[in-house]
């Protein structure tokens, strides 16, 4: 569940940073998408815990104008091109800070992968948001599994 919401947080993300406002996502083509009510709302729980100032948008700063994180030849080894699309795009638009950046290329080169697909690496960069979350103070949502309950 956590890589579709993470799919999801990127969808999203990528219509805000095109200048549409949170509350005009339609609800219904993410249903349709094949998301579900419990992955959305996690999505925009996320999104609402992690926005700075204003509620529109979820951008926590990016890199200096100009400033590219550049992949070296061994992680370019790690890493299909398409996954580091998926890497640049998720630091572009503000999912993952330059540390989560560095965590996620860290855990690939450590595990000893080669050639990340863009759902693998998305299994990373869920395991890096969500738990980074649980080290945090405050009151933060967490993912219910399809088998748990709120009592």
């Amino acid at each position: 569940m956590k890589e579709k919401v993470v799919e999801l947080l990127i969808l999203i993300m990528s219509e805000m940073h095109d200048n549409k406002p949170l509350a005009e996502i339609d609800l219904d083509e993410l249903k349709e998408r094949g998301f579900t009510p419990s992955e959305i709302s996690t999505a925009f729980s996320w999104l609402m815990d992690h926005t700075e100032g204003e509620r529109t948008a979820p951008f926590r700063g990016s890199a200096a104008p100009g400033s590219r994180r550049l992949f070296h030849d061994a992680e370019k080894f790690v890493f299909s091109t398409e996954a580091q699309g998926y890497l640049i795009q998720a630091r572009e638009l503000g999912l993952l800070d330059d540390r989560d950046l560095e965590t996620v290329i860290e855990r690939a080169m450590m595990a000893g992968y080669e050639k990340l697909t863009v759902a693998e690496v998305r299994d990373i960069v869920a395991s890096v948001l969500f738990s980074r979350d649980g080290g945090e103070g405050g009151a933060r949502r967490s993912l219910l599994d399809s088998g748990d309950s709120v009592h």
